[in-house]
């Protein structure tokens, strides 16, 4: 099937496509705000809860229309970008309601998919007659089963110890809040890019603007875990996850 677009699609398809969108922009916005100011102060609570649920929004309506496309590489990635954020989310500010039950099917969900991309990576890397529509073969399920696999792991790590406390809990917060943010830059710069004016339809810039999450999540992971560095950082209270 080819790609929905808003002058292709009625109805319900129409109205998903037009929530996704706005989450999508919404997201970017939020997501830049709270990566650009004082991490924990006010402004950044605010827009880390903006950006938040509108990447649940974003991920969900992305899966969606990808199970309408049947695009399973869409569904996976809306899955990836809603549940990384999600959890990312919780672990700083915990839901009344949600407990370790609800962490843990998450944590099976996370395992499932990594296995599943990653079978499908290795699969299409051993056996050149698969067909791959839309996207580059072997690279996207396997960097995305990586990420996710690991980000299983650190769920697994945490649900263990009980919740994790200092720079581990800001470390997994800040890596699955920007790995989210990458999905969504990436996906409406390079993604979109066909859709862009072609004005300002810069390819250079483009990849940077998508691209820009990335040296970021290094930089935080660096400067957290390796290095410990706290300052500029307004720490609360320490939540168990």
């Amino acid at each position: 099937m080819d790609r929905v677009t808003f002058i292709s699609s009625s109805g319900i398809v129409w109205l998903s496509l037009a929530v996704h969108f706005a989450a999508g922009l919404m997201s970017i916005a939020a997501g830049t705000v709270a990566l650009s100011v004082v991490k924990g102060g006010r402004l950044h609570k605010q827009s880390g809860l903006i950006f938040s649920w509108a990447m649940v929004v974003l991920g969900l309506t992305a899966a969606g229309i990808g199970t309408y496309e049947n695009r399973p590489g869409q569904v996976f990635g809306g899955l990836l970008a809603a549940y990384l954020v999600f959890t990312a989310m919780t672990t700083v500010k915990p839901l009344r309601g949600i407990g370790q039950r609800f962490n843990l099917a998450l944590m099976i969900l996370a395992f499932a998919c990594a296995m599943a991309l990653l079978y499908g990576g290795v699969t299409e890397w051993l056996d050149p007659a698969v067909q791959v529509v839309g996207r580059p073969r072997v690279v996207p399920p396997l960097v995305f089963g990586t990420v996710i696999l690991l980000a299983a792991i650190g769920d697994l790590r945490a649900i263990r110890a009980g919740g994790l406390r200092g720079p581990r809990r800001l470390a997994r917060h800040l890596w699955r809040m920007c790995f989210g943010l990458f999905i969504a830059t990436g996906s409406f710069f390079l993604g979109q890019m066909k859709f862009i004016p072609e004005l300002v339809r810069i390819v250079p810039l483009l990849l940077v603007l998508a691209f820009v999450p990335i040296p970021l999540l290094f930089y935080w992971m660096w400067r957290v875990r390796v290095r410990g560095r706290l300052n500029g950082i307004v720490v609360g209270t320490t939540q168990p996850r």
